[in-house]
C-alpha cells in the first residue's frame, strides 16, 4: 500500500491532470486513492464530479451515494453532493423532462427597427422620414417557456428520443388590440412556438467516441396581434462531437419552409414564402474551471418568389462566459456572466423598386452584449442582459440601431 506521502502526491497529480483537461487520467489517479480503506469521502465526491462530466451518470450516482454515507462529509461539500445526486438521478431516468419559465421586462430604444436616418429612398428619390416612423422607445413584458424531454431507448448506440419546445409571448406597452392595419406604426405583440423532435444516437461503435447525430423534424408558428402570420415546417440534423474533455464541436443543418398568412398588413404574403437553409458550427473551449470561450459561424440562404426578398447571410459570433463564486458570499450560489459580439453580412439578390431600382440592398449587423445570471434559490434565478445592435446599409432605409435591457426571473422546472 502507498505511504501517506505517496497518497498526497497522487492527489496532487490527479488535480494537475484535471486542470490540464485530462479527466480520464484524473479518474484513474483518484481511483487509486480508493485502495486506502480510510480514503476521505471527498475523493469519491471528486471522482463523482469527473464521471458526471464524462456523462457516466450511473458511476457518478454510485460514488455520490457512498460519499454521503460517510459522516466525515459535512457542510458545503455535503450539500453540493446532495444537489449533484439529485441531478444525477434525473439523468439516469429512462424519461427525463426539464426546462425553465422566464418572466421578463425589456426596454428598447428602437423595437420597431425604424431607420435612424432623416431621409429615405422612395423609388430612388430621397424623401424625409414621416415623424410617425422615426425610432421610438418602448417596453414589453415577455413570458418564455423552454422544455426539453429525453427518452432513453436503451440501445447500444445510446439512442435517445430528444424533443424540445420553445414558446414565447411578448406584449408591448404601446400596442394593444387585434385590429390589423397597413403600415402599422407600433411594434407587434407576438406569440411564437417551435417544436423539434428526433433521435440522438452515436453512429460509431467506439464507446469512447464523443460523436452524436440527431436528425429531427421542426414545426413552428408565429402570430402577430393575435392573428396568424407565419407557419414553418422543416427538417434538421444536429452533429455534436466531444473532441476532448475541454473541446466541443456543435454543428447542424436546418431546412425550413416558410408560409405566410394573407393579411391586410402583409400584401405580398403569396410571394414571401419559400425555403430557408441554415448551416451552423460552434466550437467551445473550456479555458479553466467555469470559463468557456466559443466561436460560431452561420451561413443562411433565404429564398422567396421575389428576388428582392432573397438574401444570403454570413455571421460570426464570439462568446465568453465565466461562472464564479458569488461576490455576496454564501447569500447566493455561483454567478455566471457572459459577453458576446457578432457580425453578420446580408446581401439581397435584386433591387427593391419601391426603394431604389438600381441598387441591391446590402446590410451588416453588429451586436455587442453582456449578461449575468444570479441564482436566488435552487430553482429561482435573476437574469440581466444588455445588448446594443447596429445595422449599416448601403440604403438609408435600413440603417438603424437599438439598445435593449432585459430584467427577468427564471424558474427551473
Amino acid at each position: 500500500m502507498e505511504s501517506p506521502g505517496d497518497l498526497g502526491r497522487t492527489a496532487r497529480y490527479a488535480q494537475l491532470l484535471v486542470q490540464a483537461g485530462n479527466y480520464e487520467g484524473g479518474v484513474a489517479a483518484l481511483e487509486s486513492l480508493l485502495l486506502d480503506p480510510n480514503a476521505a469521502p471527498t475523493v469519491r465526491l471528486e471522482l463523482a464530479v469527473l464521471y458526471y462530466r464524462l456523462a457516466s451518470y450511473a458511476m457518478a450516482e454510485a460514488l455520490l451515494n457512498n460519499a454521503l454515507q460517510d459522516a466525515r462529509l459535512v457542510g458545503e461539500q455535503r450539500q453540493f453532493a446532495e444537489n449533484l445526486l439529485r441531478d444525477t438521478r434525473k439523468r439516469n431516468q429512462v424519461s427525463r423532462l426539464d426546462g425553465q419559465v422566464i418572466l421578463g421586462l425589456r426596454a428598447q430604444t428602437n423595437p420597431a427597427s425604424r431607420t435612424s436616418e432623416s431621409q429615405v429612398l422612395a423609388a430612388g428619390t430621397l424623401v424625409p422620414v414621416d415623424p410617425a416612423y422615426r425610432p421610438k422607445s418602448d417596453t414589453d413584458v415577455q413570458v418564455t417557456l423552454q422544455l426539453n424531454h429525453e427518452y432513453d431507448l436503451s440501445t447500444q448506440n445510446e439512442a435517445t428520443v430528444v424533443s424540445s419546445l420553445v414558446a414565447q409571448v411578448i406584449k408591448y406597452s404601446s400596442s394593444s388590440g387585434s385590429r390589423l392595419q397597413p403600415n402599422q406604426v407600433d411594434p407587434y405583440n407576438l406569440a411564437l412556438a417551435e417544436v423539434t423532435s428526433g433521435v440522438r444516437f452515436k453512429p460509431l461503435r467506439d464507446a469512447s467516441s464523443g460523436l452524436t447525430l440527431r436528425p429531427h423534424v421542426i414545426a413552428a408558428a408565429l402570430t402577430l396581434q393575435g392573428k396568424d402570420f407565419l407557419t414553418i415546417g422543416g427538417l434538421g440534423l444536429d452533429v455534436n462531437n466531444r473532441i476532448s474533455e475541454r473541446l466541443l464541436l456543435e454543428a447542424g443543418f436546418e431546412h425550413r419552409q416558410y408560409s405566410f398568412a394573407t393579411r391586410i398588413d402583409v400584401p405580398d404574403a403569396d410571394v414571401l414564402g419559400g425555403p430557408d437553409n441554415l448551416l451552423r458550427a460552434r466550437l467551445s473551449r473550456e479555458l479553466g474551471p467555469g470559463r468557456v470561450l466559443s466561436g460560431e459561424l452561420r451561413v443562411r440562404a433565404h429564398r422567396t418568389d421575389r428576388a428582392d426578398f432573397d438574401y444570403d447571410a454570413y455571421e460570426a459570433r464570439v462568446t465568453y462566459s465565466a461562472t464564479y463564486a458569488s461576490p455576496l458570499g454564501k447569500a447566493t450560489g455561483p454567478w455566471t456572466t457572459w459577453v458576446w459580439g457578432s457580425a453578420q453580412s446580408r446581401d439581397y439578390a435584386a433591387p427593391d423598386p419601391a426603394v431604389d431600382a438600381l441598387k441591391e440592398r446590402s446590410d451588416t449587423d453588429w451586436r455587442l452584449g453582456v449578461g449575468n445570471t444570479v441564482p436566488l434559490t435552487d430553482k429561482w434565478s435573476l437574469l440581466m442582459q444588455l445588448e446594443h445592435a447596429r445595422t449599416r446599409s448601403n440604403l438609408p432605409n435600413h440603417r438603424l440601431k437599438n439598445t435593449s435591457l432585459l430584467l427577468a426571473v427564471s424558474y427551473r422546472l
